[in-house]
Parts: structure tokens; sequence; C-alpha cells
């Protein structure tokens, strides 16, 4: 069980096919994995609530659910992981405003504008472009995944689990690859170049 704040998850509707049957849910996504919502508590029920968590999927050996509990703006929700589930669009939580739904959609990696992006993560304040040395190779013009990671979560405002999202586009829009494309996207510290760099000179840049 994990005690979160709203601006952690993506709030989305979300359906699947059960028992042959389409059922859609309030739904939200948190490190990749989707959660479907169980029960609403006032904000003075917080203790309440992680009572019947634990009451009900934690203490019960035969079963195990990761759960979340969200503290909102004026309520808790509890809710449990079921991957059955697929998002369908981003959804507000019962206390958004208008202004924070629009917010919320606008971290889905398909709105950004990824050419804009992949300028500014190649310029003078974007994620640190070097020539690496990894034993006894060097790879030019290189930046680190988990850097770029820590770049997108903090010039877009996003989780690192939307950044790495945004990092999968700029791969199959084929903007940046991993070095000997062994690997998708990833928050690891595994080397990735711009498509744009192939063709420099390894000795314009610092070896590290």
């Amino acid at each position: 069980m994990l005690i979160l704040d709203a601006d952690q998850v993506q709030y989305y509707q979300v359906s699947a096919e059960i028992a042959g049957q389409s059922k859609q849910a309030s739904g939200l996504t948190y490190q990749g994995n989707v959660f479907i919502k169980v029960k609403s508590y006032t904000e003075e029920e917080l203790d309440l609530a992680i009572k019947e968590c634990r009451e009900q999927y934690l203490d019960n050996q035969n079963i195990e659910i990761p759960t979340l509990i969200v503290k909102e703006k004026n309520a808790i929700t509890l809710w449990i992981e079921d991957n059955r589930f697929k998002p369908l669009k981003p959804a507000e939580s019962v206390n958004d405003t208008p202004s924070k739904i629009e917010e919320k959609s606008q971290v889905n990696p398909h709105n950004f504008n990824l050419i804009k992006v992949a300028d500014q993560m190649r310029g003078e304040q974007g994620v640190k472009i070097k020539t690496r040395r990894d034993k006894f190779k060097l790879y030019h013009h290189c930046f680190l995944g988990n850097e770029a990671v820590d770049w997108l979560v903090e010039n877009l405002k996003i989780s690192r689990t939307e950044a790495v999202n945004v990092g999968k586009k700029l791969i199959d829009k084929k903007i940046i690859h991993h070095i000997s494309d062994e690997h998708s996207f990833k928050d690891e510290q595994l080397y990735y170049r711009f498509y744009q760099d192939e063709n420099k000179s390894i000795w314009t840049d610092k070896i590290i």
C-alpha cells in the first residue's frame, strides 16, 4: 500500500473486456500500472481508509493486490491494481478544476511537440551530450537515459514514467536511438544518441 498525492498519478477513463463484456471504470496509472477505484472517503477518514485497505488487501494472505491510497483535494480514494484495464483518455478526478484537467491532459506524451522537445534537449540547457568511455571503447555525442529522464521531468513537469514514454516516442520518430539499437528508451545508465549527431567527429567533444 502506498499513500500518494493526486499530482503523483494520472487519471484516466479505463476499459477492459471481462467475461466477454466491455467494462469501463474510473482509473489511474502509476509507474506504468493501471489502478481502478474501489472506494472514496472524506478527508478526515484517512485512518479508516488505511485500516480497510489493510484488512481487505494486505492482511488476507490469499489476496496480494497492490493498492494505492490517493489524497485528493477534498477526498481520500482507495485504488487496486488491475492491468486488465487499459487507459482510454485522460479524465478528471472528482475534485479537479477545468484548469487542472487541461494541465493533466498535457502530460500525455502524444500532446508534446517532439521536435521542439528534441531541440531543447540538444540545446545549451539540455541533457549532457558528451563522448563517453565504456571499458575500452569510446561512444561519441551520447547522453544517459536516466539523465534524459531527469531533464524531461524537470522541464516538462511530468512523472518519470511519463518521461520514459516521451523517450520511447522520440525513438519511434527516429529522433534518438540507443547507441547499438539494443534497447528501447529506459530510465537507466544506457547510452543514447540523437540521429543528428551521428556523423559528428568524435574529437569535437570532451571525453569522460
